[in-house]
């Protein structure tokens, strides 16, 4: 009998221009689109996180980021991979292009989520959910995926 994991990890979304910031990767699963973000470490908040992982995966550094909600990866496995959500307002710096682990751009949304290589969390992005970084309402979705990260089941509410 195995124990599921939880992974507890943060996502960023900065929109600009109708375009969103995307990060590929290069290393481990290589050539998937993903929102800047990852892991939050030991004695780390969900906000200081999303900074952390914003500067080393684009060079920006976030001067103010609201939480949005959670987002809960169900996966093949039943890992859950538990997604803070937020939605970056400030921001200094430039991006880099290419960095060690990814490459990091920006995109049209549509042109994104017609890529064959995307995670689930880029349900977010979706025209129903994208409303949801609008609201002042916390939301949380939870999807089920396959090993391919496609979503196979959905639930969604507000807090």
């Amino acid at each position: 009998f195995r124990m599921n994991k939880r992974i507890n990890a943060v996502r960023g979304v900065l929109i600009n221009d109708g375009k969103i910031l995307w990060i590929k990767n290069k290393q481990e699963r290589a050539g998937y689109y993903d929102l800047p973000g990852g892991e939050i470490e030991k004695n780390e908040t969900p906000l200081e996180a999303c900074v952390r992982e914003f500067k080393e995966e684009t060079n920006i550094d976030v001067k103010e980021a609201e939480y949005k909600g959670t987002l809960d990866v169900i996966t093949s496995a039943e890992d859950i991979i538990s997604l803070k959500i937020f939605i970056v307002n400030k921001f200094d710096g430039n991006i880099k292009y290419e960095l060690e682990e990814n490459y990091c751009y920006f995109l049209d949304i549509e042109e994104l989520l017609s890529k064959e290589k995307v995670y689930a969390n880029t349900i977010i992005l979706d025209r129903f959910f994208i409303k949801l970084l609008d609201q002042k309402k916390e939301f949380e979705i939870k999807v089920n995926v396959n090993e391919e990260d496609k979503i196979q089941s959905l639930n969604f509410r507000y807090i």
